[in-house]
């Protein structure tokens, strides 16, 4: 139990590059049962010893490409110790490394733990119910119940009046699952639409009217897309090329690491995706003293950028999904980042000089591994044609006037029938719930409008229906602190649906870009100051190991950075005047 690293066959199948590079990030481990492992292995690999001394080496087969299939055999229940080797870190530099794989392969007979059952979780549901879970559920199925009853004894009211209290009372209900973290958001929205329909007489092709949106299927494309550049390999050969070749000081590391991330966010529409990869690098690279530095500049690459780009977050699709229907045709890949432009360069700008500014002391540059790249593969090669086809087709939207919606699901339905998807692959990596979100978001919108609820809105909304009309820079502008004093209760989701789902259409009707709306919500929801703000900063956070004064120096300067995004979001509205978006 007390055996080495050093003396493990897997560490010393390795070259000394390679030793030396995932030296960096090692985790120490020690468990003293067989549940307590499987916890803390989460599919990577680890390598270690057992309390009577037996070699061991788990979850192999997540490290081999393509994944092999054995019989597996449980690691002996017990204590002991060993070292944790991230995957996304160890899969690039095993490239060339012959006598690894095969140890890896022969290892593949018990390559992880069996799942185990958590012992706080009885057969058929948690083992205990909160009071404040319960308490949430009977005011989420009061609201509907107690408008049923109360119009069914109230004297006869005008229909559309009865018709606006059962779809209030069905968001109403909605909202008592977003707000109070009841269930997952898209449970809410559900719930939200069936009561709905049944309530306030919503015809059912209306309100699930997004299943036939152009951003359903955009979103449905690129996240497939998304999982293919993820399991080709591409993303791995891509950090390894950095791992290996470029210079070991820490200011290159540095922009290394947000370049990645910003490139990340081009066709990853998934942030906390993009974290989960760049973590791995940022912990290989980090040296005492800059640790919180590198960690903040992979934070802001992978993030600050995401509602520039509409393929860098789920969100944008929801916005997409709630633009009036007349509008949706002419929002595409360029248009976007066309009404980004300003935000992108003013960030931009400001992060360089935030990364400049911020003192780093010079790291060894660590040698390059001797082994030799791996020539690209099938499915890389299929992956990486289907996205230069893909940004050949966005780029001459103008010719071919095919949506980006189509063109989407074009390439990906290619990389399913050439094999280089699978559905065993699509059913875990792909997020359904934002895609059910999105249908009932679309509905929402519908039912506004069918209800006749935003014709309502827009006429009593006296001094603000005015100062969207006559005054939209200042409208905006205070929109941006709407919505900052609204993020430090409610979640992103909740803000951007309902803030979007009331103003596009009056913004519409009133001259101002709806697309504008959706951005400034977007933006502004997306700045975070307090860390409960940003469930991404919270599980990069852990990701890395930060310590707590490394935590304190990153979220210090993470306020100069949030700060430069407004300055960017405010410094865009003269842009938009330009391009007549704002009048």
């Amino acid at each position: 139990m007390t055996a080495p690293l050093q003396a493990h066959p897997f560490w010393r199948s390795l070259d000394p590059s390679m030793r030396r590079l995932l030296a960096l990030g090692l985790q120490p481990l020690r468990w003293t049962n067989l549940h307590e492992l499987q916890q803390l292995s989460a599919g990577q690999l680890v390598i270690g010893y057992s309390e009577q001394g037996e070699v061991l080496t788990l979850n192999a087969a997540s490290c081999l490409a393509p994944s092999i299939e054995a019989p597996v055999a449980a690691p002996p229940d017990g204590s002991g110790q060993g070292w944790l080797l991230p995957r996304a870190l160890l899969c690039p530099l095993l490239e060339g490394q012959e006598a690894s794989q095969s140890l890896l392969r022969q290892a593949c007979v018990r390559p992880s733990v069996p799942p185990q059952a958590d012992p706080t979780v009885a057969d058929g549901g948690v083992s205990a119910l909160r009071p404040a879970f319960v308490g949430g559920w009977l005011l989420a199925v009061a609201f509907p119940l107690l408008t049923s009853w109360w119009l069914g004894h109230a004297p006869v009211l005008h229909a559309s009046l009865a018709q606006w209290l059962h779809f209030l009372a069905a968001l109403a209900s909605g909202l008592c699952v977003w707000v109070l973290n009841l269930a997952p958001p898209f449970v809410g929205a559900m719930m939200a639409m069936l009561l709905m329909v049944l309530g306030s007489g919503m015809p059912p092709e209306l309100a699930f009217s997004g299943l036939a949106s152009a951003s359903f299927y955009l979103l449905l494309g690129m996240l497939g897309v998304s999982v293919a550049v993820q399991q080709s390999g591409l993303v791995e050969r891509l950090m390894g090329a950095v791992l290996r070749y470029f210079p070991g000081g820490a200011r290159t590391v540095q922009i290394s690491v947000v370049m990645i991330g910003v490139l990340m966010s081009v066709f990853i529409p998934s942030s906390s995706g993009r974290l989960q990869l760049l973590a791995p690098m940022v912990s290989a690279f980090a040296r005492v003293g800059h640790r919180s530095a590198l960690a903040l500049a992979g934070l802001s690459g992978t993030t600050l950028f995401s509602t520039a780009f509409l393929l860098g977050n789920a969100g944008n699709f929801i916005v997409l999904g709630l633009l009036p229907a007349h509008w949706q045709p002419h929002v595409n890949w360029l248009m976007w980042f066309k009404g980004s432009a300003v935000y992108v360069a003013v960030l931009g700008l400001w992060l360089a000089l935030s990364l400049w500014w911020c003192p780093l002391a010079e790291a060894e540059a660590s040698a390059p591994a001797s082994a030799g790249a791996r020539p690209f593969s099938f499915n890389e090669g299929t992956v990486a044609l289907a996205l230069a086809c893909l940004t050949l087709g966005l780029g001459l939207g103008n010719v071919h006037h095919i949506e980006t919606a189509w063109l989407t699901l074009f390439v990906f339905l290619l990389l399913w029938a050439t094999g280089v998807l699978r559905w065993s692959g699509l059913q875990g990596a792909i997020h359904w719930p934002i895609l059910i979100y999105l249908v009932c978001t679309v509905g929402f919108a519908r039912g506004f409008a069918f209800t006749g609820l935003n014709d309502w809105i827009g006429a009593h909304l006296g001094g603000l229906t005015a100062l969207m009309r006559s005054g939209q820079s200042e409208f905006l502008c205070l929109l941006i602190g709407i919505v900052l004093l609204m993020r430090l209760l409610l979640p992103a989701v909740v803000c951007v649906t309902t803030i979007c789902a009331v103003m596009m259409p009056l913004a519409d009707a009133f001259g101002l870009n709806p697309w504008v709306i959706g951005f400034v919500v977007l933006t502004t929801c997306e700045v975070w100051f307090m860390p409960h703000q940003s469930t991404d900063y919270l599980l990069f956070r852990e990701s890395t190991g930060l310590s707590e004064a490394e935590r304190t120096q990153l979220l210090r300067r993470n306020l100069f950075l949030q700060g430069g995004r407004l300055l960017a979001l405010s410094l865009s509205i003269p842009y938009w005047r330009f391009l007549g978006y704002v009048q």
